[in-house]
């Protein structure tokens, strides 16, 4: 990594592409989340304890969430395949949901916000991003290594 680059160029580079996929899937599990109340659990009963099983599902979907983005800006890009999953399950779940004629505009969106992480974490500024995280995670494991034999 021949040119070092300062957290303002960074941030400028990447940091709209980054924070585009992790609203991404924000919206995509909110939208599920919604539809699914909306849909499939229309007619339950919500005080049996079906909301608050449904949001714990949420919470740790978004926890799930934020702990993969973490760990991408710590320069590890295998973790791009767990938020690949999520856009993957909130479209897959959302997708037969039409049979239910949910309200086309929350449809719409709840399946184009899965599509639209996925086009954000195939683009080459993303892609481009995690080789820069990567080789930063090495310069950062080399200085531990050095400080670590004086």
């Amino acid at each position: 990594m021949s040119e070092l680059m300062t957290l303002r160029d960074f941030f400028r580079d990447y940091f709209l592409t980054f924070i585009g996929g992790v609203f991404a899937a924000y919206f995509s599990l909110g939208f599920a989340t919604a539809l699914s109340f909306a849909t499939y659990f229309r007619d339950s009963p919500l005080a049996g304890g079906l909301g608050f099983s449904i949001m714990l599902v949420g919470a740790l979907l978004i926890l799930l969430t934020v702990h993969s983005n973490f760990m991408i800006l710590r320069g590890r890009p295998s973790w791009v395949w767990v938020m690949v999953g999520i856009y993957f399950a909130c479209f897959l779940f959302v997708l037969p949901m039409i049979q239910y004629t949910p309200h086309a505009v929350l449809y719409g969106l709840a399946l184009v916000f899965p599509l639209f992480g996925l086009l954000i974490l195939n683009s080459s500024v993303q892609r481009d991003m995690r080789i820069k995280l990567v080789g930063i995670r090495h310069i950062r494991q080399s200085l531990k290594t050095k400080s670590r034999t004086r």
